[in-house]
């Protein structure tokens, strides 16, 4: 499989590392639908790890699925002498994963880059009966550093990805065969200290790629002041946890 369409990760594998963790209650929840220690995860779009991580940390078995080369050896050096993870170069749609072979197949924040059909028949082709197809996406919360920095954004690179319309519906039904999705809110915060707030907008795809060396450095200063103006850099994310299980 080649990197080349979607080149723009591994250029942001180093700057990923900046990014704020999921909250210890989403991970616990996952683990839980998945079944607990010894249970096995296919972690579509697996990035650098900031779920499949702290998921072998609590027993799981994670096979974690990345297009991107660089992300994968960002990954790679954060497992330092732990098990739990094994690495696997491929794109979501068509993994060399064993069949019928994993309890939990999750996407986090990568339903946007996927294709929902092709996705959702993979998972459903990795799936136990019983197993769970799960999908986490983020937004940030309305706060006023948040609705700024947003505006921010927007004014200066209007091409962030969204997901195509009815993504997810159709992602999990076809994973499933399930007419029911359950759904689930998390919150989480952290303050973004020094140049941790530069080092997150630089791995935005939509930023740190899509900017030259000036513009970048525009856009950053003027995110510190909005920090400044409000209080503080404080990164408030919503997350939304959505899932469908397979009827054995």
């Amino acid at each position: 499989m080649e990197d080349e369409g979607r080149w723009v990760f591994n250029r942001l594998a180093d700057a990923y590392r900046a990014r704020p963790g999921y909250p210890e209650a989403l991970v616990d929840r996952l683990a839980e639908l998945a079944g607990g220690a010894g249970a096995r995860v296919a972690d579509l779009g697996a990035g650098t790890g900031f779920l499949a991580l702290p998921l072998a940390a609590r027993g799981l078995k994670v096979a974690a699925v990345e297009p991107a080369r660089a992300m994968l050896d960002v990954l790679r050096a954060g497992l330092g002498s732990s098990g739990g993870v094994e690495l696997v170069h491929s794109a979501a749609e068509a993994t060399p994963l064993a069949a019928a072979s994993y309890d939990l197949v999750l996407l986090g924040e990568a339903l946007q880059w996927v294709d929902p059909e092709l996705t959702g028949r993979e998972a459903a082709r990795l799936l136990r009966p019983g197993g769970v197809c799960a999908v986490v996406e983020t937004a940030f919360a309305d706060t006023p550093f948040l609705r700024a920095l947003s505006a921010l954004l927007a004014k200066v690179n209007r091409k962030a990805r969204p997901r195509p319309p009815g993504a997810l519906r159709q992602l999990l039904s076809l994973a499933t065969g399930a007419a029911r999705i359950e759904e689930e809110r998390f919150v989480h915060e952290v303050l973004l200290e020094g140049e941790a707030l530069d080092q997150v907008l630089h791995s935005f795809s939509y930023v740190g790629p899509a900017m030259g060396a000036a513009k970048l450095s525009e856009v950053t200063a003027e995110a510190r002041r909005l920090a400044v103006t409000h209080g503080g850099a404080r990164w408030r994310r919503e997350l939304t946890l959505r899932f469908s299980r397979l009827i054995p």
